[in-house]
């Protein structure tokens, strides 16, 4: 849905003409749906009163503001279970759909205000179209009284005055849209500058690209969510764990001994950005030339192990001669680490 807020009908009129042109399809196919707002909606902009130290142009910017959004959500307020309000100049995460019913359905409690899906301003939250007409009543009721985000945490305060606040605390944020607009409309609010950007946008996909052949997954580290075979398995699992030491270790231990050409291996996501793998290395063993081709059962069967990547910012990657058969995989911690470790992605090439 996307609402034409300019009042200025040459400005609306040439923004209309380009999504036409640009999105007719998915618009004919009920994809898209493009709304205006008209001037008669609008209270008188020019008066309002002082607050904030804020110039007469940014106190009417920052109320129509408030306007635009009561307008679009009672317009949205029976399309949908849920609501997403997104700022016009975001980009989002790959399969972002996905993430955002995971983290959706990660809540714990489900009589939840809203959801933060970016920690900027009101960049994007999720909120239930059943709030929407009590929402947008606040909001225009409120309209001349605050910035947006401040007006949508007030709601949430008033609404829900026993939440536990969570905002800027991990793993229950989802930056899962980035805001990508440099030129706020206010021309006074100048440029916008990297502490803007999201300090936690998952652009990575986490759908598993690698051709990973059978094996069994096992580690030594203890697990707050998922098991280690969830971050091998094709999909979008994965294996959260609590503290590690040194010496602590995830072993992919392939069924046969298989050619691998090259290995990736990822920590840390949306909802765990600190969690990643600090020191640790990659390690690989080799099938010798008397060995069986079926791989042996047993704790030893794995053969003498060689370092072939280390951990950088929680990844490793490492290409490998295809030549020599691969037995097993080890992914070992080389320090004590405070720090939970999300495994995200094991991939095998």
């Amino acid at each position: 849905m996307i609402l034409l807020a300019d009042l200025q009908e040459p400005t609306k009129s040439t923004m209309r003409r380009e999504l036409f042109k640009t999105f007719d399809k998915y618009i004919e196919q009920g994809f898209l749906t493009v709304i205006e707002a008209y001037p008669e909606y609008y209270p008188d902009l020019n008066n309002i009163k002082e607050k904030y130290g804020d110039s007469v142009q940014r106190r009417a910017w920052r109320s129509k503001e408030n306007l635009d959004n009561s307008f679009l959500m009672c317009y949205c307020k029976n399309f949908s279970h849920y609501y997403i309000h997104l700022e016009d100049d975001v980009k989002s995460s790959p399969s972002f759909v996905s993430k955002l019913r995971d983290f959706i359905t990660s809540q714990t409690d489900t009589d939840w205000p809203s959801l933060n899906v970016a920690v900027r301003g009101s960049v994007a939250k999720v909120y239930y179209s059943h709030d929407l007409e009590n929402i947008a009543s606040y909001f225009y009721l409120m309209y001349d009284e605050m910035p947006i985000d401040w007006l949508m945490n007030q709601w949430t305060k008033i609404k829900f005055p026993n939440v536990v606040y969570r905002y800027n605390k991990e793993p229950f944020l989802a930056s899962l849209f980035e805001h990508i607009g440099v030129q706020s409309s206010l021309a006074e609010k100048g440029l916008h500058n990297s502490n803007d950007l999201e300090p936690f946008f998952d652009q990575y996909d986490q759908k598993y690209k690698g051709l990973n052949p059978p094996a069994t997954v096992t580690s030594s580290l203890a697990s707050y969510q998922g098991a280690p075979q969830d971050a091998y398995d094709k999909g979008s699992g994965y294996f959260w764990s609590r503290y590690s030491q040194k010496n602590d270790y995830v072993l992919i231990k392939f069924n046969a001994a298989t050619a691998v050409q090259k290995v990736f291996v990822d920590t840390g996501s949306y909802r765990a950005p600190q969690h990643l793998l600090h020191f640790g290395v990659l390690q690989a063993s080799f099938r010798s030339a008397e060995d069986n081709e079926t791989q042996t059962s047993g704790k030893d069967s794995c053969g003498k192990f060689e370092i072939i990547g280390f951990f950088n910012r929680g990844q490793a990657k490492a290409s490998l001669d295809k030549s020599r058969k691969v037995t097993c995989l080890k992914i070992l911690v080389e320090r004590d680490q405070r720090q939970w470790i999300f495994l995200r992605e094991i991939d095998i090439w």
